[in-house]
């Protein structure tokens, strides 16, 4: 005859697998349903500024440094991203360009966590660029850059999922202020 602990450790693991079976079949079926997304970046100016960083980054050897202020505007729908399995959303603006010494380089300019379907749908104007644009090369010249709208679901169960908006056409950086060609 079985004891209580052998009766007790069989419920337990039935009920341990049938937990897992079931958020196995929440995790896969996340993966199933459909959306469609929209978002696009627009960036309205680009100013290049000479010395140092910002505020917050201190480069004492080199006063000359070259970094880069952004005013963008963002519309988007992802609201068909959050269903039953969604926590959060993560998006986030990027920018990608390639200079002569590194081919592909990537910067994000802004982000946001949203956590609710009705915060979805974003329509922002006159945005600023939250971080730094500063390159490897400390120049700007000849650099075109594309920008486009990325997000993270975060899912209660499962797998984070990546999306993107369509890119942007290239954006010129100008001159820094004050230098004539």
């Amino acid at each position: 005859m079985n004891s209580l602990q052998n009766r007790a450790n069989a419920v337990m693991a039935f009920s341990i697998s049938a937990i897992f079976c079931l958020l196995g079949a929440i995790a896969f079926s996340a993966l199933i349903i459909p959306s469609s997304p929209t978002g696009a970046v627009a960036l309205d100016s680009i100013k290049v500024v000479t010395g140092r960083y910002d505020k917050n980054w201190q480069d004492f050897k080199t006063r000359n440094s070259e970094f880069a202020n952004t005013i963008m505007r963002i519309d988007a729908d992802l609201s068909s991203l959050f269903h039953w399995n969604t926590k959060q959303l993560f998006v986030y603006a990027v920018a990608e360009y390639s200079t002569p010494t590194h081919p592909k380089n990537q910067i994000v300019l802004w982000d946001t966590i949203i956590k609710r379907k009705s915060d979805a749908v974003i329509s922002k104007r006159g945005l600023n660029n939250k971080y730094s644009l500063i390159d490897v090369n400390k120049k700007w010249t000849d650099v075109n850059a594309n920008v486009s709208l990325h997000w993270n679901i975060v899912p209660y169960v499962g797998f984070m999922t990546y999306g993107h908006s369509k890119a942007s056409e290239g954006y010129a950086f100008p001159l820094p202020s004050g230098i004539q060609t």
